[in-house]
C-alpha cells in the first residue's frame, strides 16, 4: 500500500508533460463557474424590475440572458470536461499498464505470499475502481472549487452581511470534513482488502477445482469463500453507513445557512438596505455556494475508495521498482566473504554458507546449514524425499527466498535464472508469441533452433498453422509434454546462466519420458543447472548429486561415489531401480 507521498509523487509523475493542457482545462472550468452567477443576479434583477414596475423589453433582456447563460455554460462544461476526461482516462490506461508491468516484475515469493486472487483483484477491481471514480470525480472537483470561489465572491458583492452568515456555516462544514477524512479512509481501505481476499478465495477455488472435488472440500471452500463475500459486504455496509452520516450533517449545515441569510435578508429588506431582488438574488447564491461545498464532501466519498484503490496499484508499481533494481543488479555479495577465514570463489555461479530457511518464524525450518557451490556450466541434482527441502533450495539459489540464517555468497542476478517446473503455462496467443516472450526481437532462425534443441519443432510441424497456431486458452491444445518441450525451448531462447528444472519433466508419460529428458539434457547443455530429480535417472546425467533429508544436506558427490558409499542415496537408487 503506497503512502500519501508516494500517491502524490507518482501523480506529479503521470503529469509531467501534462500541465499546460491541465491548465487549459482549468481555465474552461473557471469560465464555466463565472456564469452560475448570472441565474442569482438575474433572477433578483427580474424581481426589482418587475415589483419595482419596470418594462416588458427589460423583462425580455433579462430572460434572454437567463437562456444564455446555461447553454455558455454547458459549453464549457462539455469542453472541460471531455478535455479532462481524455487527459484523466490515458493517465489511467498508463496506470494499468505500469501496474501489470510492475506485477510481472515483483519477485516470486512476494506473488505467492500475496496470492493470485490479491493481484488479480487489484488489476480489476482496483484499476475499476479508480477508472470509475477519478474521471468523474475530479471535473467535479474542479467545477465546485472554481465555483465555491466565484461565487463567494459574488456573495460579498450583494452584501458583505450575507458573507458573514455563510462564514458562520464553514465550521460546520470543517467539522464535517476533519470528521470524515478521519474515519472514512481506514474504513475504505479494508473494503477494498476485504474484496482481494473473496477474489483470492474465489479464484482459488476455482484454480483448485479438481482437488477439491477429489478431495470432497465442496463445503469448507464454500463456507471459506461465503465467510470472506460476508465480510467485504459488512465492510461496504459500514462505508454507506458513514456516507449517510456525512449527507446528515450536510444537510444540517445548509439548513442552518439558508435560515441566516433569510433572516438577514429580511433585516436588510425592512431598514431599507437592500430590495427585495437582492435578497433573492443572496439566497439563491447561498444555494450556489453550498452546492460545490455539499458536492466536494460528497465527491470525497467516491474518491475515498478510488484513493485506496489507486494507493494499492502504485504500492505494488513502487514496489516493483525496488524489485526490479535487484533483479538487474550483480551477482549478490550479501556479506564480508573473509569472515571466518573463507574466501568467496569467483568462479562459482552460486556459492551459499550455512543457510537456513523457514517460511515463519516459528515454522520448523524448511532448510538446515545447507552450504553448496556450483561453478559455471556445471549440472547439480537434488534428490530427496517429498519435504525435504529440495524446492526450497532451488528458489533460495534462484533469487526468490532469501535466508533466514547464513550467507549467500554469490548469485546470479534473478534475470539471469530462469525457472522450469512441472506446471507449464502456455499463453493465449501464437506459438511464436509464447516462445518469444522468453527474447522479445527473437528471429524465426533463432526460434527454429531453440525449438530444435527442445525437441519440439516436429510438434510444431505437426500444428495446422506451424509458429503461427493459436495456443493457450480458446486455443490449440498440446499435450503435457508437447507443452513441456515448447518450454524447454523458450528456456533455450531466454539463454539464462544458470537454469532450474524443478520436476519439469514430472507430467510427462512414459511413453515422453525419454525423449523429454534427452531435450532437457540438450538445452542445458553448456550452462550451469539445477535439477530437482523426480527419475534418479536424471541424476545419474548430473556432474555432482546433492541429497536433502529433512532440510539438510546428508550426502554430496558424483553419481558414482554415492553408490559406493552405501548411505542415503544408495539406498534411494536400489528402491528406485527395482
Amino acid at each position: 500500500m503506497a503512502t500519501g507521498r508516494d500517491l502524490a509523487r507518482d501523480v506529479r509523475a503521470r503529469l509531467r508533460g501534462r500541465r499546460l493542457r491541465l491548465a487549459l482545462i482549468l481555465l474552461l472550468f473557471l469560465v464555466q463557474a463565472a456564469t452560475a452567477l448570472v441565474f442569482p443576479f438575474v433572477v433578483g434583477d427580474l424581481v426589482d424590475t418587475i415589483t419595482l414596475g419596470g418594462t416588458a423589453d427589460d423583462v425580455w433582456w433579462w430572460l434572454t440572458l437567463l437562456a444564455a447563460a446555461p447553454v455558455v455554460g454547458g459549453v464549457f462544461t462539455w469542453l472541460g470536461v471531455t478535455a479532462m476526461g481524455r487527459l484523466v482516462e490515458t493517465m489511467i490506461s498508463e496506470l494499468r499498464e505500469d501496474y501489470v508491468g510492475a506485477a510481472l516484475r515483483l519477485p516470486r515469493d512476494t506473488m505467492e505470499r500475496a496470492g493470485a486472487g490479491d493481484a488479480v483483484t487489484r488489476a480489476s477491481d482496483d484499476v475499476a475502481e479508480v477508472s470509475d471514480a477519478l474521471p468523474q470525480a475530479l471535473p467535479r472537483i474542479v467545477v465546485s472549487a472554481t465555483t465555491l470561489v466565484i461565487v463567494g465572491v459574488g456573495l460579498g458583492g450583494v452584501n458583505v452581511w450575507y458573507l458573514a452568515a455563510f462564514a458562520v456555516t464553514i465550521p460546520v462544514y470543517a467539522l464535517t470534513a476533519r470528521w470524515y477524512l478521519r474515519i472514512a479512509p481506514p474504513i475504505y481501505l479494508a473494503e477494498r482488502a476485504a474484496s482481494s481476499r473473496r477474489g483470492a478465495h474465489l479464484l482459488g477455488g476455482i484454480q483448485a477445482l479438481p482437488t477439491v472435488h477429489a478431495h470432497r472440500l465442496e463445503g469448507t471452500q464454500l463456507a471459506r469463500i461465503g465467510g470472506a463475500a460476508w465480510e467485504s459486504v459488512r465492510w461496504a455496509m459500514r462505508a454507506r453507513i458513514v456516507q449517510n452520516r456525512l449527507f446528515g450533517r450536510l444537510s444540517v449545515a445548509e439548513g442552518a445557512g439558508l435560515v441566516l441569510v433569510l433572516g438577514i435578508g429580511v433585516w436588510l429588506a425592512l431598514t431599507g438596505r437592500a430590495t427585495p431582488g437582492a435578497v433573492t438574488a443572496a439566497a439563491l447564491l447561498l444555494l450556489r455556494i453550498v452546492e460545490p461545498i455539499e458536492a466536494l464532501l460528497m465527491i470525497m466519498d467516491d474518491m475515498q475508495s478510488a484513493i485506496a484503490a489507486l494507493g494499492r496499484l502504485v504500492g505494488v508499481i513502487g514496489r516493483s521498482d525496488g524489485a526490479s533494481d535487484a533483479a538487474d543488479g550483480e551477482a549478490v555479495d550479501d556479506v564480508d566473504t573473509r569472515e571466518e577465514g573463507r574466501e568467496a570463489r569467483p568462479d562459482l555461479v552460486v556459492d551459499v554458507q550455512d543457510v537456513g530457511f523457514a517460511y515463519d518464524d516459528d515454522a520448523e525450518p524448511a532448510l538446515r546449514d545447507v552450504t553448496l557451490g556450483m561453478a559455471a556450466g556445471e549440472h547439480v541434482a537434488i534428490v530427496g524425499a517429498t519435504g525435504s527441502g529440495k524446492s526450497t533450495l532451488a528458489s533460495l539459489i534462484a533469487g526468490v527466498f532469501e535466508p533466514t540464517r547464513g550467507q549467500v555468497r554469490r548469485r546470479l542476478p534473478r534475470r539471469s535464472v530462469v525457472t522450469l517446473t512441472q506446471e507449464v503455462h502456455l499463453f493465449s496467443g501464437t506459438v511464436e508469441d509464447n516462445l518469444t516472450l522468453a527474447r522479445p526481437g527473437a528471429t524465426r532462425a533463432e526460434i527454429t533452433a531453440a525449438l530444435r534443441l527442445a525437441g519440439a519443432w516436429d510438434v510444431v510441424q505437426s500444428l495446422d498453422d506451424g509458429l503461427d497456431t493459436v495456443i493457450g486458452a480458446g486455443g490449440t491444445t498440446l499435450s503435457s509434454a508437447d507443452a513441456q518441450h515448447l518450454a524447454l525451448a523458450r528456456l533455450a531462447l531466454a539463454d539464462p546462466g544458470l537454469a532450474i528444472l524443478d520436476e519439469a519433466t514430472a507430467e510427462a508419460g512414459s511413453a515422453d519420458t525419454s525423449a523429454l529428458e534427452e531435450a532437457a539434457g540438450a538445452v542445458i547443455d553448456g550452462r550451469a543447472a539445477v535439477v530437482i530429480a523426480h527419475r534418479l535417472s536424471q541424476a545419474a546425467a548430473a556432474d555432482r548429486v546433492v541429497v536433502l533429508d529433512r532440510g539438510a544436506v546428508v550426502e554430496q558427490g558424483s553419481h558414482e561415489t554415492l553408490l559406493a558409499a552405501g548411505g542415503t542415496y544408495r539406498r534411494l537408487w536400489d528402491a528406485w531401480s527395482a
